[in-house]
């Protein structure tokens, strides 16, 4: 499937082969099982067919008719409008040609084969907007002009009616309209049955619609991905739909075969026992706090899709050196509570202006809407500013509490004689709290989440190694760069290169550095620059959208001493684990420049990276399934964990045994 403990540096689709449990005519017949049972609005796992290798098909297989896009609105908290919704009054203010809208697929002009290349419309958009927001900027508009239209129930803090696909027609562009299915009072039909009704209109194009359907055209619906390419494509979905969709791809681990004993029961009863040998990709989604997983094939005549590669296996014949290594000193617990009232109680106490301002942003919108507008042009991600108002971390319940699964963990590899080295990732608007609020306290020194300082102190007492990149973070945030991107929930270059110069400081402090190499590699960059719409911008309500346009970002990328592109080694002594702030600019964006590119460049030793979106305190589990062997050769071990996660996180903060 889709690893991100990385073969070669980069992601690899795996095609199970013959000797897997199930042959491909017993997939088949599952997939049609499935395919024929499949529920839009409560099915767990579904079947995606890709029988295209472009990057619409791929978006379109994975997008259209999903049950992890259905937001389940409660059709008692729906209002019907006082005027009638019928097929004349859906032009939206003229974004769509109100002559020719109809309800039926048979009234449009569309032609079977433009049919069978419908682009979904939400990830079409972004691809627009990123390739010419200048050409696309009307697309945008009219799909926020659409989605927007609340019909008199803004309250409810997500769309009623939105564009679902797009159709190339000839000079035209048709598109599909759907409403959600708590509506009932909207006069169109559902021709299909799943439970949401549609209609069909010509978009009225802009100055340079020509362009964009020409681009649609060649690039998103005519060229064939390199297998790369590909790849890259199922771990960037899941990376734009973590956000708002919890969404991760599995690793082979635990596609051989899938469902197996880690799937939900639920999950297996769905399947009747029955499982699937040679799935192209498998993402699992946690919306409603209920799995869902998308279970990807490719038709028997896609081009190239069913070819596969194979998974290079891990090599474990590193020896360990024959010294005793050592447990990395602890520090003194911080005095911070002191300086700020005596007590973290009374220091959150002392931020009360300031933590009434992040409730008011939260108030502001539904709770659905996890995007939010902050000040001075920064986006907020609503799960950055939960944490931001979250009391005593320690004081959650349901296994939420972090402290006892990171000190266990710390210990097991302690008795190994590996170094643990943890790093909170601090969320942007700890570091820069003006773009919540004008009570700013940072420029006191005073940080604005006392309880994560707490943990911090808790940790390094029972002898964790924290790295403090708060402290790094604010000491140089009015410096030339932002550390993080103003529209999305990541850092900027200038932080990545931050969080790994402080790293890499300590790791080289190490007793274990220096039995790494006997010579450190020089690793150099090369300055690039790219286009990033940021995660925070399609979370935001549809009327606040057109409002942004992608971002050119800087970046370096790390390069060998031969010149080439750095590539992490699943063989290095060094294992790093992490969520997407390990993927940015590393796995996507422009690539080999992430934070374990320039761990690397700041340590001469290359870095084994294990990566999965939202993972950071689950990732564990993945080093663990790589066997006793393959841990033991490691000799330190950099945990990277979003600070958000530290509050009231998805999942339990369970201990992981390691073999």
């Amino acid at each position: 499937m889709l690893p991100r403990d990385l073969a070669h540096g980069r992601l690899v689709v795996v095609c199970l082969l013959a000797s897997s449990t199930l042959c491909a005519a017993d997939d088949a017949s599952l997939a049609q099982r499935l395919l024929q049972s499949e529920n839009r609005l409560s099915s767990v796992c579904t079947v995606r067919i890709l029988d295209r290798d472009d990057r619409g098909a791929i978006e379109y297989a994975a997008a259209y008719r999903n049950p992890v896009f259905s937001d389940r609105v409660d059709p008692a908290t729906v209002k019907a409008p006082e005027r009638v919704i019928d097929l004349t009054a859906l032009a939206f203010g003229g974004v769509l040609d109100a002559v020719g809208l109809c309800d039926r697929v048979g009234d449009t002009p569309l032609t079977e084969d433009e049919l069978t290349h419908g682009c979904a419309w939400r990830p079409m958009v972004d691809y627009l907007a990123e390739w010419n927001w200048d050409a696309s900027e009307a697309l945008v508009v009219a799909g926020s002009a659409i989605a927007k239209e609340s019909f008199g129930n803004e309250d409810l803090g997500v769309p009623l009616v939105q564009p679902a696909v797009a159709y190339v027609h000839g000079a035209e562009l048709w598109v599909r309209v759907e409403f959600e299915p708590a509506v009932s009072w909207a006069t169109v039909d559902d021709e299909d049955g799943d439970g949401y009704h549609e209609f069909y209109g010509r978009m009225v194009l802009g100055a340079h619609g020509d362009e964009v359907l020409a681009q649609l055209r060649t690039d998103y619906l005519g060229r064939a991905l390199t297998p790369a390419e590909r790849e890259d494509r199922f771990f960037e979905l899941a990376s734009a739909w973590y956000p708002s969709r919890r969404t991760v791809v599995l690793e082979p681990e635990l596609t051989r075969p899938w469902p197996n004993a880690e799937t939900e029961p639920e999950v297996r009863d769905a399947l009747g026992g029955d499982v699937f040998g040679n799935a192209l990709a498998i993402l699992k989604s946690n919306p409603h706090g209920t799995p869902i997983y998308n279970v990807f094939f490719a038709a028997p005549a896609a081009r190239g899709l069913g070819a596969g590669v194979g998974l290079a296996p891990f090599r474990a014949d590193a020896q360990a050196p024959s010294y005793v290594f050592h447990v990395a000193p602890t520090d003194a617990p911080d005095d911070e509570a002191a300086r700020w009232g005596g007590s973290y109680e009374s220091w959150a106490a002392s931020l009360a202006p300031f933590r009434a301002d992040v409730q008011a942003l939260l108030s502001s919108q539904p709770e659905a809407v996890k995007g939010l507008v902050g000040r001075e042009g920064w986006l907020c991600f609503r799960g950055d500013l939960e944490y931001l108002v979250a009391g005593d971390l320690r004081r959650q319940e349901n296994e939420r509490d972090p402290y006892p699964a990171i000190v266990d963990f710390a210990n097991q590899l302690s008795a190994r004689g590996i170094a643990l080295l943890v790093a909170f990732i601090p969320t942007k608007t700890e570091v820069y709290p003006e773009g919540v609020s004008a009570n700013d306290p940072t420029e006191e020194d005073r940080y604005v989440q006392p309880y994560c300082r707490k943990l911090i102190a808790e940790l390094r007492t029972a002898g964790v190694d924290v790295v403090d990149l708060l402290t790094t973070f604010v000491a140089e945030r009015r410096g030339p760069e932002l550390l993080y991107q103003k529209q999305d929930t990541h850092w900027a270059n200038r932080g990545v290169r931050l969080a790994a110069d402080a790293i890499a400081e300590r790791v080289r402090q190490l007793p274990q550095y220096g039995a790494l190499s006997p010579r450190p590699e020089a690793f150099t960059t090369k300055a690039v620059s790219f286009d990033r719409l940021g995660d925070i911008v399609p979370l935001l309500p549809a009327a606040a959208q057109p409002g942004y346009e992608p971002a050119t970002l800087s970046a370096e990328k790390v390069l060998s001493p031969d010149g080439s592109l750095y590539v992490d080694d699943p063989n290095s002594p060094v294992v790093m684990l992490g969520d997407s702030f390990t993927g940015v600019f590393e796995l996507e964006d422009c690539k080999h420049a992430g934070l374990s590119a320039h761990l690397a460049r700041g340590i001469g030793v290359p870095i084994d990276l294990i990566m999965a979106q939202g993972s950071g305190p689950t990732i564990r589990g993945r080093l663990a399934r790589r066997g006793a062997d393959a841990i033991n050769a490691k000799r330190i071990v950099i945990w990277t964990v979003a600070s958000r996660d530290l509050y009231n996180y998805w999942s339990p903060w369970k201990t992981v045994e390691l073999p």
